[in-house]
């Protein structure tokens, strides 16, 4: 029995998440706990499910944005990993002096690129602080 990797799917369009959850709940490996369309649900989720890795688009339409919620868990030191999912704001990232887990560039047409970066990530973690 494999270790399941705790996730949380964070992005304003429902569709995509929804997309996502489909597609990564056939996975033994992976534990979602549970989906964020905002980015208050976002940090909600986080705090009070502390999962390993956040699947997060950069850009919303909210209060914050993915990469302000990333910089607060990066100044914070936080173990969590982020897997950004964006339309092409990677340089955002990357001016911004944060570090994340992955990038993916949407649109991608194929899921299995997510789950191969979990896999990835996950290679990555250190389980026993887990």
């Amino acid at each position: 029995m494999s270790i399941k990797t705790k996730i949380i799917i964070a992005d304003d369009n429902v569709h995509i998440c929804q997309m996502m959850y489909d597609f990564l709940k056939q996975y033994d490996d992976i534990e979602i706990l549970g989906i964020a369309n905002t980015d208050e649900d976002e940090i909600k989720l986080i705090e009070e499910l502390k999962p390993q890795i956040v699947i997060s688009d950069l850009m919303r339409n909210h209060k914050y944005t993915g990469l302000d919620i990333i910089k607060k868990y990066y100044e914070k030191k936080s173990n969590i990993k982020f897997l950004v999912i964006s339309a092409g704001e990677q340089e955002l990232i990357i001016n911004s002096g944060v570090e994340v887990a992955g990038y993916i560039k949407k649109p991608f047409g194929n899921y299995e690129i997510i789950y191969n970066e979990l896999k990835r990530i996950k290679s990555n973690l250190d389980y026993e602080n887990v």
